[in-house]
């Protein structure tokens, strides 16, 4: 049989990856996550700590679906008959290391969804042996399989089940209640995490208008655990909460951060995507919530999920499965400028195991300060509509016209007056653009010559890059076209799909 991992295994992989680094707080989620060792990615409110409260993972089962589902129960278990578990030996290390370390629960995480269709996932719903024993004897406090919960119920929302938790239902709320409880009492925690963004659904249709004082409520309740446990330890513990980045569409569902921030009763909000990337949160409303208060706003930076950047990018310019430390910067880059408190970084430490052993984590030592990032390399991405950005951007014909923010952080003008080498780049993808189409590129009002620029072609692609860096200022950038002729043996009309600038010192 496999020798379990152990504690030397658990440190090694996910505190020794922190040390030399700017990173000064670690959220350790609980939960079950195999990812791909599982066809749901996570096993939904299953847990692998010594709790009292929730379903232990593989207590009690004779079989698993999968190696890697066993062996998440194996290490876990052998940790527990050594009178210890993950949290606590994560807790132990990451103070040893000089880390605050917070526990963090996933609210109606949804990944037990994610199977129902796969092989080895949830073919049988409510009763598949891998959904929580919590799932199967109260069907009752389910949201359901209601219509509207196939539906983004947020804009930030990525994924709705039928089986995610009912807040309306007091028992529901308790037995949350509890498991925060249980692990504030009984962990030497420097905080507790509540993530609101890997399902930010918590009611029924007609429910949620009512149902911000209950989460307001359930809150207070935890703040008044941590304020009791902070007395015994002896230093104030810190409330956080992951939020997607809308405020009135998350008091829509009920999550009321005005009021949590109002109250005092959270410390650290984080501003996220519950689909991971994001290029520009706008963190700004949350700022002007904050003023007077002691909260910090946290950013998301990118995560391991990258956005599917097309087949040309791969070819023209080699890149891989996961964000380049350029484009790490530069997303940090901007939420600094914008007033961030802090960044966070989300989903990145398993790219070692999912993408690339060898994966750079360059840019965990840079972003956590505006100043080292000053005059480092960045690849700014403006992101689609709801993603930090506006794309793309159909132009059909004669007349069309589009208008796109590109915000930089550099200040590239600063730079050459200080007689620091720098180089700008704005980089376009223009689909099914041709020689013979006629149209006019401005950026910040000055005209950019398409015969000044390096054109790279890839079958209906076409990338433009223009020589940028007196062009390029710090903050918001204008680019506009405007299709003047089009291509009449072209049938499809011209996108602006991407929109990019880079800059390198």
């Amino acid at each position: 049989m496999e020798a379990p991992i152990g504690i030397d295994g658990l440190v090694r992989e996910t505190i020794d990856p922190l040390r030399d680094t700017m990173i000064n707080t670690l959220y350790w989620q609980l939960g079950t996550d195999p990812y791909f060792g599982t066809a749901t990615a996570r096993l939904s409110d299953w847990y692998s700590h010594n709790t009292k409260v929730g379903p232990v993972w593989g207590r009690g089962r004779e079989q698993f679906k999968t190696a890697g589902e066993w062996r998440i129960f194996k290490n876990a278990e052998a940790l527990m008959e050594r009178g210890t578990d993950p949290p606590t030996e994560i807790i132990k290390a990451g103070h040893q290391a000089g880390l605050d370390v917070f526990l963090s629960l996933r609210i109606n995480d949804g990944h037990d969804s994610n199977g129902l269709d796969r092989p080895n996932g949830l073919p049988d719903g409510i009763n598949d042996v891998n959904m929580s024993p919590q799932r199967h004897a109260h069907p009752e406090w389910l949201l359901g399989n209601e219509p509207e919960f196939q539906e983004r119920a947020n804009e930030g929302s990525r994924r709705q089940t039928r089986f995610a938790y009912n807040f309306a239902i007091p028992e529901v709320r308790q037995y949350v209640l509890a498991l925060v409880t249980e692990a504030i009492r009984n962990y030497d925690l420097d905080g507790f995490d509540l993530d609101f963004c890997r399902q930010p659904s918590l009611f029924k249709k007609g429910e949620a208008a009512n149902g911000g004082p209950l989460i307001t409520q359930l809150l207070r309740e935890i703040r008044a655990e941590l304020d009791a446990k902070g007395k015994t330890a002896g230093r104030k513990l810190s409330l956080s909460v992951r939020v997607p980045p809308d405020i009135e569409a998350n008091r829509k569902v009920g999550i009321d951060v005005r009021d949590w921030i109002k109250e005092g009763l959270v410390q650290i909000v984080v501003g996220g995507d519950p689909a991971g990337w994001n290029y520009r949160l706008p963190i700004e409303s949350y700022l002007e919530l904050t003023k007077g208060t002691d909260c910090k706003i946290i950013a998301q930076n990118l995560c391991a999920f990258r956005e599917a950047r097309g087949r040309s990018a791969t070819v023209l310019f080699g890149e891989g499965s996961y964000y380049t430390t350029e484009q790490f910067r530069a997303v940090a880059a901007k939420h600094w400028q914008a007033g961030a408190d802090g960044q966070y970084i989300w989903n990145q430490h398993f790219l070692k195991f999912s993408a690339d052993d060898k994966f750079d984590r360059q840019h965990w030592k840079e972003i956590g300060d505006p100043a080292t990032l000053e005059y480092k390399n960045k690849h700014y991405i403006v992101g689609p509509t709801g993603r930090g950005g506006t794309l793309p951007n159909i132009l059909e014909g004669p007349g069309a016209k589009s208008e796109t923010n590109v915000e930089i952080a550099d200040k590239l003008e600063a730079s050459i007056e200080k007689g620091i080498a720098v180089h700008a780049v704005l980089r376009l993808k223009v689909e099914q653009l041709t020689i013979a189409d006629q149209i006019t590129i401005k950026l910040n009002g000055v005209v950019l010559n398409r015969n000044s620029a390096t054109v790279r072609l890839n079958y209906n692609d076409c990338w433009l890059d223009f020589e940028a860096t007196r062009l390029l200022k710090n903050g918001s950038n204008i680019l506009s076209i405007e299709v003047k002729e089009r291509n009449p043996h072209v049938q499809a009309p011209l996108v602006l799909r991407s929109v990019e600038a880079l800059v390198s010192y």
